[in-house]
């Protein structure tokens, strides 16, 4: 796991202290080695204090081979084709062999290497079809004159370019980069990714917060030749195009699952650096750590955080699920209520990002550094399998006479109000106003007079309509799915993940992401996902349950979360609401910091947004 930055098509050249700025603002997510490689548009190789044409830079976590055979950029063996390489290819050794045998020559035994002998042989598009994996890279092919970015088909691995008029590329791992070099300036905001970050969390797909940056979306790799940049998507959404299994049982489902989950550990437990796990004592990570020592025999060390407050502290959980499976566990205490902690974690994710478990995944993971550089997680069960609460809430409003075998619900009137309002806006339109942390209403008292926050809105909701309509032919389940994995998932889960172990150097593996699971998952009927008391994830408990006690996990479900409504009140409340007010940026009221921030009892959700809006707008508008 690795940090990647680089450039391409700089008539005027590019410093290469600009480049090395871009590299060394990502050395925590690489602290082992570092490297850089530039070319003149010729392809020779300019002197250091020249500027070059084109340029690739790599700080690297070293995870196999962990020789200096592994440094990156790394080329083939005639030079003239470069990578510079974020990721694992989990099944590279299934190719290495044919490759060698090829006349292919290996310096390394790195999944690196196998990449660009991969491409020589069969072009990037059946390179990234062979590919099992998360990874996000940048390759340089310099016969065809084409430079290559790709990221893999769950959207594990973030990758951002800017790309300028006069045809020049930039890219990095981290937006913290284009801000290192100088490439980017925070006051072009985009307001459509500024509007759908205030909506769900983050800005989604290829947008961002900042007009200069896109995205690589999932599954997709672009191609930069002769200035311009052309976006293909490789990896189709499968809850689209693949249709459900009907006629099987359950035990037969849990077989084949439990078959594809242990070859998705078998592969993600191939290391040079000792593997651990995270345990939260919930379904998803019990179901890998269960898999892992029950079924492959690896006693992995487990490792989880605790606190004071019993009503977010799942440890004792994770400790009662460790010892079942005679799994050994760390148990880190941790303080909840450290506001120079959450300012760092807000600053670091580079824009705003609605998730305030952000700060536990990264305590848990500085706690996991310790003593791994890799752990498995149970990243995914819930999207892939229909364990959120949000999903029962929409079953309950929009499909008539679900679940079959719960009891009636009371509601208080208020309750009514809010679902009858809900149910009236009609299933797609409906669900997305239920996973929205602000509303239109809301969102005005944020917005300056004069901007047509209606306008951002319907174009919010529309960025998430388009998913529900490319699986129009599935179930109500299914449909929300596919959305929830194709932005959700990946713009605000795994980019979590990713950014706060990342800011570890702690790589993180998940086997319930491997895409064989994935297409698996929508293979399944609405039956073996939720049971008939509305209880989701039917499956994974079904498999769960043949290898872990039953009574570990007969318990309500509980989010990774910590106390910072409770942090963020008082003084500390009124302090973020005038840092929002002396915020110089002609999109947003002033006077809102005020409603934003209480002295008490406000959202925890829209709080924490609205500190990462004040941190990533401070650090850059000075």
């Amino acid at each position: 796991m690795c940090g990647i930055a680089g450039h391409i098509g700089c008539d005027e050249g590019f410093a290469a202290t600009r480049l090395l700025a871009m590299r060394e603002a990502l050395k925590h997510r690489g602290p082992d080695d570092a490297g850089t490689v530039r070319w003149r548009r010729d392809g020779s190789q300019p002197a250091d204090d020249e500027p070059a044409w084109a340029g690739f830079a790599h700080r690297r976590l070293s995870i196999i081979d962990l020789s200096a055979a592994g440094h990156q950029p790394m080329s083939n063996e005639d030079g003239n084709m470069w990578i510079t390489y974020n990721g694992e290819f989990y099944n590279f050794g299934d190719y290495r062999g044919e490759l060698d045998r090829r006349g292919h020559v290996f310096r390394s035994h790195c999944d690196t290497e196998t990449i660009l002998h991969l491409y020589e042989d069969c072009g990037i598009e059946k390179t990234l079809a062979a590919m099992n994996g998360m990874f996000a890279f940048a390759l340089w092919d310099a016969p065809r004159r084409k430079m290559f970015l790709a990221r893999d088909r769950i959207g594990k691995k973030p990758l951002y370019y800017v790309h300028r008029p006069d045809g020049s590329l930039f890219f990095a791992s981290e937006i913290k980069s284009f801000f290192a070099a100088n490439l980017i300036d925070a006051r072009r905001i985009d307001l459509p990714g500024f509007d759908q970050a205030l909506t769900f969390g983050s800005a989604l797909g290829a947008a961002n917060v900042f007009e200069e940056v896109r995205s690589i979306p999932a599954g997709h790799f672009a191609v930069w030749e002769n200035g311009r940049v052309e976006v293909t998507r490789y990896f189709d959404p499968p809850f689209a195009r693949i249709e459900p299994e009907d006629g099987r049982s359950l035990d037969d489902l849990a077989d084949e699952l439990e078959q594809l989950l242990v070859d998705a550990i078998r592969l993600r437990l191939v290391a040079d650096v000792p593997v651990g796990l995270f345990l939260s004592g919930g379904i998803d990570s019990g179901l890998v750590a269960a898999l892992t020592a029950r079924v492959l025999k690896k006693q992995l060390r487990a490792f989880t955080i605790s606190f004071d407050q019993p009503e977010y502290n799942e440890a004792p959980h994770a400790v009662a699920v460790a010892n079942a499976l005679n799994l050994p566990i760390t148990v880190t205490p941790v303080r909840a209520d450290d506001v120079n902690l959450f300012e760092f974690v807000a600053g670091h994710v580079d824009q705003p990002v609605g998730d305030a478990s952000l700060v536990p995944t990264h305590l848990v993971s500085r706690a996991a550094r310790a003593g791994a550089a890799v752990v498995l997680t149970g990243d995914g069960g819930d999207e892939l399998f229909g364990g959120y609460d949000a999903y029962r809430t929409a079953l309950r409003l929009w499909q008539r006479g679900w679940p079959p075998s719960a009891p009636r619900q009371k509601h208080t009137w208020r309750e009514q109000l809010w679902r009858t309002r809900l149910r009236l806006r009609g299933f797609e339109r409906g669900y997305v106003a239920l996973q929205s942390q602000f509303s239109l209403r809301q969102k005005k008292k944020l917005y300056r007079d004069g901007m047509d926050a209606g306008k951002l809105h319907r174009q919010t909701v529309e960025s998430r309509l388009g998913h529900f309509r490319e699986a129009g032919h599935r179930d109500m389940l299914s449909r929300m799915q596919n959305s929830d994995i194709q932005t959700l998932m990946v713009d605000v889960i795994l980019r979590k993940v990713d950014m706060m172990s990342m800011a570890c150097g702690l790589e993180c593996r998940s086997p319930l992401l491997d895409f064989r699971v994935l297409e698996f998952a929508a293979r399944l009927p609405f039956a073996a996902k939720m049971d008939p008391w509305g209880r989701g994830k039917y499956l994974l408990r079904k498999l769960l349950f043949r290898h872990a006690p039953e009574k570990l996990f007969d318990r309500p479900k509980q989010g990774f979360c910590m106390p910072w409504e409770h942090v963020c009140a008082g003084a500390y409340a009124r302090q973020l609401g005038g840092r929002w007010s002396a915020l110089d940026l002609p999109l947003l009221n002033r006077e809102g910091g005020a409603w934003l921030f209480p002295d008490s009892g406000g959202s925890a959700f829209r709080m924490w947004h609205g500190l990462t809006v004040i941190k990533t707008w401070e650090a850059h508008t000075k």
